[in-house]
């Protein structure tokens, strides 16, 4: 490695190393942080840390800092916690997007860090027995340190690729399944560059190959804070009224557009009685059927979580039946659930809708007039005493 190929390999890497701090930066002066974000933060520091670390490296072997056994072993060392420490770390906020409930628990956390663990005690252990055994006197490296270096990380790459891809298949919703199929290959991509970095091409593939993933992934990230719900995964609010303009731009006038409210019945006693976690359940199977639900009809369709316990629907459809129709469905699904998932309470909703004609009413009026009917609903259910 020469001087000035030198240099430009700590000039990119110093780049990558500012581009990550600033991510850093921003996502910590976030108070609103959830474990996804957290994880990705340290994930972001990992990177960070090994880019600097590997930078250091890059010296020695350009002959800028002093090649020793002791050096060379230091370095390599660190360079190999890092690299390990880059790939839990996107393992985990593999499982973490996924909701994968393996890492929840303690148990599953102790063993989520096993491999990590593990191969950090052995890489300690024999350099303490054997100061030769994976970097020689004179402080060139040996065959054997780039199976231990690769062991932990390749282990968390192909596990959370593989994880990852089978989510994918599962997934129904499109945006997910892209979403889980980008975390899968995401591992995959940066090894590709690694190995194209080693074998062919000497440049900072690898440093550049991190950045633009972990650029799309930053994005995306930011993207979903903006307008989706944190807990059910779904709009937030302001999708909804975003949505709302474009629709009073673009309806067509052979197709009825309808405002839908729907509200949670007895969300109260459920958090009182149960637990605000399982009340955060409830909310995400309401979610989760609603989407079901509006899936199967044939027309485009929006769903946001309103506030609270109450989501707003904008449906397409023909004739007033198909969202009678539409309702019948979400009530007969979460009967269906509160059974399935063995609840402890009913699940069930209080709905009411409005056409939204055009010209004759705002939006803000359309679901006024439809909270408005869903409130009589849940006046009339709590008087027939069902819910």
């Amino acid at each position: 490695m020469g001087g000035s190929y030198f240099f430009f390999y700590a000039e990119a890497s110093v780049v990558c190393i500012l581009l990550f701090g600033m991510l850093l930066m921003n996502d910590r002066s976030n108070m609103n942080r959830q474990e996804k974000q957290i994880v990705f933060g340290q994930a972001l520091l990992a990177h960070i840390l090994y880019f600097a670390s590997d930078a250091v490296w890059a010296g020695i072997i350009a002959g800028y800092v002093p090649r020793t056994h002791y050096s060379v072993a230091l370095m390599n060392y660190i360079n190999f916690i890092l690299l390990s420490a880059i790939a839990y770390n996107w393992a985990r906020f593999a499982a973490v997007s996924e909701r994968a409930h393996a890492i929840a628990t303690k148990r599953g956390k102790l063993l989520f860090r096993l491999p990590f663990a593990a191969m950090v005690v052995v890489m300690t252990a024999a350099y303490l027995i054997a100061p030769h055994f994976w970097v020689s006197e004179s402080g060139e490296l040996n065959g054997l340190y780039y199976p231990l270096m690769l062991a932990a990380p390749l282990f968390y790459v192909v596990s959370s690729c593989i994880k990852s891809l089978q989510k994918a298949n599962k997934a129904v919703d499109p945006a997910e399944r892209k979403l889980f199929r980008m975390i899968g290959l995401y591992p995959l991509a940066v090894v590709f560059f690694g190995i194209v970095q080693l074998a062919y091409i000497q440049a900072p593939l690898f440093c550049f190959g991190c950045t633009v993933m972990m650029m799309f992934f930053y994005i995306r990230s930011m993207n979903d804070q903006i307008s989706l719900d944190p807990l059910t995964k779904i709009n937030n609010r302001g999708q909804l009224l975003r949505y709302a303009a474009l629709e009073n731009a673009s309806r067509r006038e052979d197709v009825k557009t309808f405002v839908i409210m729907a509200d949670a019945n007895e969300f109260k006693h459920i958090n009182d009685t149960y637990g605000h976690a399982e009340g955060d359940r409830a909310l995400v199977l309401i979610a989760e059927t609603l989407k079901t639900c509006l899936k199967a009809m044939r027309h485009t369709s929006f769903l946001c979580r309103f506030g609270g316990d109450e989501f707003a629907l904008i449906v397409h459809a023909e004739q007033t039946e198909a969202v009678e129709f539409l309702i019948y469905e979400i009530r007969r699904c979460l009967d269906e659930i509160s059974v399935s998932e063995q609840l402890p309470y009913p699940l069930s909703v209080s709905i009411g809708f409005d056409e939204w004609e055009k010209g004759r009413e705002s939006f803000q009026d359309c679901l006024q007039h439809a909270d408005e009917k869903l409130y009589e609903e849940k006046r009339n259910v709590k008087q027939s005493g069902r819910a």
